[in-house]
């Protein structure tokens, strides 16, 4: 629908622009008349001067409509239909039927913007909608169609409001009801606006909460009471979320947990396990090795020539071949493994593993991966995201083998005990 106004406007000022043109034309020809009548289309066709004189139209009314309400004061809901019948008294032509209805229309619906702009639905206020309906005599489908000019928007702006401060109370909830049930707007509709804004302010909190990358047990129960202060219910936060900001949770409570020394376990791994030993993670990985290989051989000569007659050279010398050697990087796929003691690589033949007491060092850069231990270094390519959770997992792993009593765990441990469960 945008796009067809959008291409409505062109064409009006295409249009405004060869009416234009052909005016200019016709008054260059001295054709006065159909010159004048040109202009006025193209008045009418050009977005700028033509909707700006339907607005003016539209306000002035020639039956005097604008005499007979000019003066009705609507926020004092008293003298409304008062002022309004002093004025019928005054004006000078007899109101028919047909009028009355459209100012019975007009009253009513400037009264109830004014009734309903501060979003309470008072007896009062209702009693004075009631009495401008049989007034005017206002049949139910004339009501219906005044309050829903304004029925979904002013709805809208209420849930808005009630939300401000990212708390639904109950209240304000039936506040949302009541106000719905008036302008005869369905709830169900208006289920689906609440729910729109509620999901849309969740989805902020939720971005703030995992901005770090990183889901504690706290923040976890900040998002549970967010739901409830917000009347969303798990099961629609659920739907609501997708797959990826699933994914994103899940990844930042993981990366939580691996920093505070809790692990998943991977059960039946393809590693044989010492007793009493857990397997925290398995992530594929590729040892890289460079070699230097035999690539060939150069010779190398030394010696004189000298000339024998013309035409004729003579060398004498001897030469000898030397072996070349280069540089090639091999690859080799496997699954890289950490344990509660140790990291294993199995790669068939390539395999590898390094107890955490010979390791000496570890570093992630990127990519890639190095394992040191003495006089050897291993090189692997892994995910960017894997080797984010293997180096969190790993460091982890090394202070609990170091010290048992891991402390940040144990207070990890309380924290979880202490808050709810989020996903």
């Amino acid at each position: 629908m945008k796009t067809f106004f959008i291409i409505l406007k062109v064409v009006r000022w295409m249009l405004g622009a060869v009416f234009l043109f052909t005016s200019l034309g016709l008054l260059i020809e001295q054709s006065f008349g159909a010159s004048i009548i040109l202009l006025i289309l193209t008045a009418f066709l050009v977005p700028i001067t033509g909707d700006y004189i339907v607005r003016k139209t539209m306000k002035i009314n020639l039956s005097g409509t604008h005499k007979v309400l000019r003066s009705i004061n609507y926020s004092e809901l008293h003298t409304i239909l008062p002022t309004y019948q002093q004025n019928v008294l005054n004006h000078k032509k007899i109101i028919s039927d047909k009028q009355k209805i459209k100012f019975g229309r007009k009253i009513y619906y400037n009264t109830l913007c004014t009734a309903i702009s501060d979003f309470t639905l008072t007896q009062s206020k209702i009693a004075k909608l009631n009495e401008i309906k049989v007034y005017f005599n206002l049949s139910d489908q004339q009501i219906f169609f005044e309050k829903n000019r304004i029925s979904e928007k002013t709805v809208k702006n209420l849930v808005q409001k009630c939300y401000a401060d990212h708390v639904l109370t109950d209240l304000e909830e039936q506040q949302i009801t009541n106000m719905a049930n008036f302008l005869q707007f369905p709830l169900n509709k208006a289920g689906e606006i609440k729910n729109k804004i509620a999901f849309s302010l969740f989805n902020r909190i939720l971005e703030e909460k995992i901005s770090d990358n990183r889901l504690s047990p706290i923040k976890e129960t900040e998002l549970k009471q967010a739901t409830r202060n917000l009347k969303i219910d798990h099961q629609s936060i659920t739907a609501f979320l997708s797959d990826r900001k699933i994914k994103s949770l899940r990844h930042a409570k993981l990366l939580w947990n691996l920093d505070h020394g809790i692990f998943p376990v991977v059960y039946n791994p393809s590693i044989a396990l010492s007793r009493d030993e857990q397997c925290y993670l398995n992530v594929h990985a590729t040892l890289i090795e460079n070699k230097l290989v035999h690539a060939g051989y150069s010779r190398t000569s030394t010696g004189v020539s000298f000339r024998v007659m013309k035409g004729v050279n003579a060398r004498i010398g001897g030469g000898r071949y030397r072996p070349v050697k280069e540089n090639v990087r091999e690859t080799h796929p496997g699954t890289l493994y950490l344990t509660s003691s140790r990291i294993v690589f199995n790669a068939g033949g390539k395999s590898f593993q390094i107890p955490f007491c010979k390791l000496i060092s570890h570093n992630a850069r990127g990519g890639s991966l190095e394992l040191v231990i003495q006089n050897k270094n291993h090189s692997l390519r892994i995910s960017y995201k894997e080797a984010e959770i293997f180096m969190l997992a790993l460091s982890s792993a090394l202070r609990q083998y170091r010290n048992a009593n891991d402390q940040i765990k144990i207070q990890a441990m309380r924290e979880i005990s202490m808050n709810e469960n989020f996903i």
